[in-house]
């Protein structure tokens, strides 16, 4: 069969292992290199019917596997006719989180019955659609098609999150440069939660032509690399290493979306590990003074209503009223801000101005 997406190629050749009507015919559509409408037809048929005849374990196994495989035989009978639009809309990523799950399962189900009657196709057929799904993801950032490369890199992650942490990460640095806020909020949270950031470790070693520094994706691959005497001078780096960046970023998009709850959340977490981090500083004082400022945005008005009131005493007092209340309001944010950083001279001022206002003399005179 042709290869159908990504350069990938989808199907096997599958020996039967059941000895069932349904495999052998599901197993001779597989084999042809051209899918007719009557083809595609009697496959879905088929496997359907499958689902209920299957009875034994390894039976319900390659009757899983077949069903999933569904969408390809599908893009496959759509031959050269086949478009990129019709690649994206059936290779989603609800089949290719549950495609690179099933390709697992068969895995480990050959493992424990000792019968590897798949598992070296498989194996291979995994690293080739993710060499795939990763040409199409790389090609798409070329183009500056950033939100769907994000998109392609988010599905080789759900693809075999095990092995491609890194993808995610890639996926959420994208979604940011697309401007995407939203997405880029979803991702960074997920990537900031997985076992990639909080437990990966990067290997990287040089290259003996360029001389650079390079990340090897997996020790096994770096070693062989090294062993085939391509690389030296191997070093390894936690992952987690780049966590205080990661919550930086987080702070700035829940900012920018509106959710500056969780935006203190991930300053605080930032700020245990990372007290003395100049950066985190600047922003979690820029969020709080920012959001006591705001908190001011009626101060004009109300003093140009208050000298305008010096003869209705009643109202006067009423909008007095309303001022120390404003100013009550706003005290915990430039606290907050000036804990962070008690040299900053506008913090200063409002802060005591604020103090003096609501009638903590005491406290303006602490403000130094």
């Amino acid at each position: 069969m042709k290869k159908l997406v990504l350069s990938a190629t989808l199907f096997l050749s599958v020996a039967t292992f059941a000895q069932k009507d349904e495999l052998k015919t599901l197993k001779k559509i597989y084999a042809k290199e051209t899918i007719s409408v009557k083809d595609l037809e009697t496959y879905k048929s088929t496997s359907d019917a499958l689902q209920n005849l299957a009875t034994e374990e390894a039976d319900k196994v390659y009757a899983k596997f077949y069903k999933v495989m569904y969408p390809t035989i599908e893009l496959a009978s759509k031959g050269e006719k086949a478009t990129l639009q019709d690649q994206m809309k059936l290779y989603n990523p609800e089949f290719i989180k549950e495609y690179g799950v099933v390709i697992d399962e068969t895995i480990a189900f050959e493992k424990k019955t000792g019968k590897k009657v798949y598992t070296d196709d498989l194996i291979i057929e995994k690293d080739q659609f993710k060499q795939g799904i990763m040409t199409f993801a790389l090609a798409l950032n070329s183009a500056s098609r950033f939100k769907e490369a994000s998109a392609a890199f988010y599905n080789l992650y759900t693809f075999d999150p095990k092995n491609e942490g890194k993808s995610l990460q890639n996926a959420a640095i994208l979604a940011v440069q697309a401007n995407d806020a939203k997405l880029g909020e979803k991702l960074y949270e997920e990537f900031y939660k997985s076992d990639y950031l909080n437990n990966g470790v990067i290997y990287y070693a040089t290259n003996k032509a360029s001389g650079v520094e390079e990340d090897l994706g997996t020790r096994e691959n770096r070693t062989k690399n090294i062993g085939a005497g391509f690389y030296e001078n191997p070093r390894d780096e936690k992952v987690n290493k780049m966590k205080p960046e990661v919550q930086r970023i987080l702070s700035i998009l829940y900012v920018q979306n509106g959710e500056i709850a969780k935006a203190k959340e991930i300053f605080t977490e930032a700020r245990m590990q990372n007290p003395n981090d100049e950066e985190l500083k600047t922003g979690e004082f820029n969020l709080y003074f920012n959001e006591g400022f705001a908190g001011l945005k009626d101060e004009d008005r109300l003093v140009a209503e208050i000298n305008a009131s010096t003869a209705n005493k009643k109202k006067y007092d009423e909008l007095m009223a309303q001022r120390k209340a404003m100013f009550q309001k706003v005290i915990p944010s430039f606290e907050k801000a000036y804990s962070i950083n008690p040299t900053d001279a506008n913090t200063k001022n409002i802060l005591k101005l604020a103090y003096e206002i609501t009638g903590q003399l005491e406290k303006a005179k602490s403000i130094n």
